[in-house]
């Protein structure tokens, strides 16, 4: 695995959080839909229902279709009871959306997020100076534990078309100790793709961390702090058969907390 040392000003992300971090069996949490740039929250958001094509809370028990409870259009998204211990994991699937970027920029976009496949190619074929056209979809997850009773929820598979599995559950992690994840593409280890894992404790600016992934699709990291974490990814590829797009890329995030 090759560590970058130097890592860019990224695109804006999205990410899921729970308020409180560390609820107590019973209790009410608020679910945020949080938009920023380097795991720095810079505006809680609201979805439209357009936007949404799934959220799910999942247990050991059960998966639950949130969408009729959401508060689409508002923030906070949801209020959330968790009356069970154990893991909690909250799912959301976004609808893809376009965007058209000018060509310096473009590229510049494809060198920060470790894109150097597409960036390639768009040289071979002679489109390095051209705008880039892009679809692009989300798939975020976020991981609460309730009580002290791990159950391996924060690592279960889920069938995103791009994800991040953790290899251990999250509720046993500690500080000091390494972390690994998986990057899955359509179900397969998805290698070459630049994985960042940030910290954040506090006001503090995140702590980042990015490592790419090996032939398994494996990325390790250092479990630094308590606090919030955020694993994200992005993987893009040629849009085949697509007639207003060049690529199509696929956002994972999933977060977490630690105490």
């Amino acid at each position: 695995m090759l560590l970058v040392a130097a890592r860019p000003a990224q695109a804006h992300d999205y990410w899921l959080e729970f308020q409180p971090a560390t609820p107590a069996p019973g209790a009410d949490m608020a679910v945020a839909l949080w938009l920023g740039q380097d795991f720095i929250p810079e505006a809680q958001t609201a979805i439209q229902d357009a936007r949404a094509v799934s959220l799910r809370h999942i247990t050991r028990a059960s998966d639950v279709d949130l969408l009729p409870r959401a508060h689409l259009g508002f923030a906070p998204l949801l209020n959330l009871g968790v009356a069970a211990p154990g893991g909690h994991l909250l799912t959301l699937e976004r609808e893809t959306t376009q965007v058209q970027l000018r060509a310096r920029r473009f590229n510049r976009y494809l060198e920060q997020e470790g894109l150097h496949v597409a960036l390639a190619e768009r040289r071979r074929s002679g489109e390095l100076w051209r705008r880039g056209t892009e679809r692009y979809q989300r798939y975020l997850k976020a991981f609460v534990q309730v009580g002290d009773e791990a159950d391996g929820l924060s690592m279960r598979v889920l069938g995103q078309r791009l994800e991040v599995v953790p290899e251990r559950d999250l509720a046993t992690v500690q500080v000091g100790e390494r972390l690994g994840v998986r990057v899955l593409f359509e179900g397969r280890a998805l290698a070459g793709a630049q994985v960042e894992a940030f910290a954040r404790t506090g006001e503090r600016t995140p702590a980042a961390q990015a490592v790419v992934t090996d032939a398994t699709g494996r990325a390790e990291f250092t479990v630094s702090a308590t606090g919030t974490w955020l694993v994200r990814t992005v993987h893009m590829q040629r849009c085949i058969g697509c007639e207003q797009v060049q690529w199509e890329s696929f956002w994972a995030a999933y977060s977490f907390a630690l105490d």
